[in-house]
């Protein structure tokens, strides 16, 4: 009788855990949400390979970083959130040209714009109240 108990005790354990953990999923990402999380796995991929010097790793991922901000920038309804996007596609495409040539003063100059761009579109447009 007391095996039966402490069974019956484990399964109902378990079962709690498992429909608790069930319940503590993420909600899902908004679609803006991943794609700002991209924008910042390219900056801060293109940012620890500059650090290494690796230049072509740059230039990969700044064709990529152009690619989504041009794709994305032409459906963007608020103008100065369009406009702030193209204007990181045209740094990005700066980038890729530095990075092309391995200056990597100007890949570091055009990396702070950009983040410069993303905070600029933070605080207009984001975090607006």
């Amino acid at each position: 009788m007391k095996k039966i108990i402490a069974l019956l005790s484990v399964a109902v354990f378990t079962s709690a855990v498992f429909a608790f953990a069930a319940g503590d999923a993420k909600p899902e990402l908004r679609p803006a949400q991943k794609i700002m999380q991209a924008r910042a796995a390219w900056l801060t991929a293109m940012s620890e390979n500059l650090v290494a010097n690796r230049f072509e790793a740059i230039s990969k991922d700044a064709d990529e970083l152009v690619a989504q901000t041009n794709k994305v920038g032409e459906n963007v309804p608020n103008p100065l959130g369009k406009e702030l996007t193209l204007a990181i596609a045209s740094l990005a495409k700066d980038i890729s040209v530095a990075a092309a040539g391995k200056n990597g003063e100007t890949v570091k100059v055009k990396l702070g714009e950009i983040k410069s761009k993303c905070g600029e579109c933070h605080a207009k447009i984001r975090d607006k109240k």
